[in-house]
């Protein structure tokens, strides 16, 4: 069993191939704004290398945001070309839901940065599951133990952290790259979606929405 695994929502583009549980090939290319030109010659590169035709993978899973507005739109089209045209199971996980697999802890704080106010979050916990597009204000917690994942540093991170440990135990996790296999099996396990109802997630209204007030 082998699957694709495409992320185009951050600065990196970010292929992976996966067989049986284990990585075969991964590569990371820092093309933030050009994804588009690398995207297609990126997974050309990860299927020669494992000596197999693209007819051969048997899923994709795509990474469909938040994130880069244009770069999420690249990777969800190019898998939902993918699967339909080759006839493959295609799958869909969350950015802020990806960033967690690794994480255990009371509270699981998943952060992709936009502003130092305002930021991409994920608050996971026994009785809590948000991804929604919040400020500094929105996360309030007393007495927990929380974890806050994250791939960059930033403001955002840094001032959740002062405001959090005022009533919690906090602890930073900086989560260098994906779990590639925790990430597949997390949205393997979602299920298969139609690769024609295969979206990308923005969470922050853009500019058009903002002015039609939808």
């Amino acid at each position: 069993m082998k699957t694709l695994f495409i992320d185009s929502s951050r600065k990196s583009l970010s292929i992976a191939l996966i067989s049986q549980n284990k990585l075969l090939f991964a590569s990371n290319v820092d093309s933030y704004s050009k994804h588009s030109n690398y995207l297609m010659s990126e997974i050309k590169n990860i299927i020669d290398k494992a000596n197999i035709s693209i007819n051969e993978i048997d899923n994709i899973v795509v990474l469909n945001g938040p994130g880069s507005f244009t770069g999420i739109r690249v990777g969800v089209t190019i898998a939902k070309i993918l699967a339909w045209s080759l006839n493959k199971k295609l799958y869909q996980l969350n950015n802020l839901a990806a960033l967690k697999v690794d994480v255990q802890d009371d509270v699981v704080i998943s952060v992709i940065y936009d502003k130092k106010d305002n930021s991409y979050i994920g608050i996971y916990s026994s009785d809590m599951n948000v991804e929604n597009y919040l400020t500094l204000d929105d996360v309030i917690f007393n007495n927990k133990n929380i974890t806050i994942a994250y791939m960059e540093e930033n403001e955002f991170v840094n001032n959740l952290k002062t405001k959090l440990e005022l009533n919690n135990k906090v602890t930073l996790k900086k989560i260098y790259e994906y779990n590639y296999i925790k990430v597949i099996d997390t949205a393997i396990k979602k299920g298969e979606i139609n690769p024609h109802l295969a979206e990308p997630i923005y969470l922050k209204k853009i500019d058009v929405e903002k002015k039609n007030g939808n």
